[in-house]
């Protein structure tokens, strides 16, 4: 099976794995690849790194996909903008633009977008959502950010899920029933009290965005689960991106366990940036020492790759892996990209032997 085979049918590719290893090239290239085999594709970036606009040669790339180039129709690349993408949510979940002004405009939800921890990963499945509601693309490609932050992409939609389904966020949306109104009553205490730390405007500025945002967490929940269903589909496949280094490596190992923890498999391992195959030919005895020297360090170096990733493959239930060898320029133009990806159309699986 070579790699194409392995995601040319997925409707939704999430490329996971360590910082460093080219995963944003690595995604890009997929995508290319795809779109060159006729499927209309769109890569989408949840990374803050501008990494992908650097691969591309584009001067900028943002939350509504765009042409990598007027020669490749089917090609479209974005990139998360978590605010734009909060603020459509909002818009749509609204019953009303007065609800809507409402909470864009309250500080509260300001710092919900810009500052709180998981914003990220939750506008990220949204967006992810959107794309792919739209009906606009056959393959969604997505570009996720390093190691960790990756796994809490694919935890967001169940935590956000069980943050809106949570008694005390339920209690701040609406007015207690009549049998606990003594305990609301109770609580006024308790808030002057805070409103003394952080002050009185934030506090109504609290209560407001909770009584504003009422009526809308059903279309949030929603959301949320329907994304869940997604990434666990059969048409979704994960694609770890690695390079040879062994802290790689070990950094692609627990993000498999990990992957494993919340019900999703890894269908395919991409190693990145192998040392090319040379070959050593006795024949040729005019070469330079030197230059022996560094061709035969190279062979050696490539064998400890090679024997490094089949002890680490042995403790993982895939067939095997597919290579993508060491380029000698950095991917920043659509015509390097476009290379990778060839090299990507002849890749095949290699089984992992037993190490030695």
């Amino acid at each position: 099976m070579d790699l194409l085979d392995a995601i040319g049918t997925k409707e939704t590719i999430v490329c996971i794995g360590p910082g460093g290893v080219g995963k944003t090239t690595s995604a890009a290239a997929a995508g290319l690849l795809l779109a060159k085999n006729g499927r209309k594709v769109c890569v989408l970036t949840i990374d803050p790194a501008r990494r992908l606009a650097s691969a591309l040669g584009l001067d900028q790339v943002g939350n509504e996909p765009v042409l990598a180039s007027e020669e490749m129709p089917n090609y479209w690349v974005a990139m998360l903008d978590p605010k734009q993408t909060f603020d459509a949510m909002i818009a749509r979940y609204s019953s009303s633009k007065a609800q809507e002004q409402e909470i864009v405009d309250n500080p509260v939800y300001r710092n919900l977008v810009t500052r709180l921890s998981g914003t990220q990963e939750y506008m990220a499945f949204e967006r992810l959502w959107e794309l792919r509601e739209s009906q606009r693309f056959d393959t969604i490609v997505v570009d996720t950010p390093p190691a960790q932050a990756a796994i809490d992409f694919l935890h967001a939609p169940s935590r956000l899920a069980g943050f809106l389904d949570n008694r005390v966020f339920k209690f701040m949306l609406k007015p207690p029933p009549i049998y606990l109104r003594p305990i609301a009553m109770a609580t006024r205490g308790l808030v002057k009290q805070i409103a003394n730390v952080v002050g009185a405007d934030v506090v109504n500025d609290t209560m407001n965005f909770f009584q504003a945002f009422s009526g809308m967490e059903d279309g949030f929940r929603q959301r949320a689960l329907m994304t869940s269903e997604l990434l666990a589909s059969e048409t979704t496949s994960y694609l770890l991106v690695s390079s040879p280094a062994p802290d790689a490596l070990a950094s692609g190992s627990r993000m498999v366990e990990l992957l494993k923890g919340i019900g999703h498999e890894v269908d395919s391992v991409l190693i990145n940036r192998m040392t090319p195959t040379y070959v050593l030919d006795p024949r040729d005895v005019n070469a330079p020492p030197q230059a022996r020297d560094d061709l035969e360090r190279l062979v050696r170096m490539r064998a400890r790759e090679q024997a490094v990733i089949d002890e680490w493959g042995s403790g993982l239930s895939l067939q095997g892996w597919y290579l993508l060898e060491d380029l000698a320029s950095d991917v920043s133009n659509l015509t390097v990209l476009n290379e990778v990806a060839e090299m990507m159309q002849r890749c095949a699986l290699v089984p992992f032997r037993e190490a030695e």
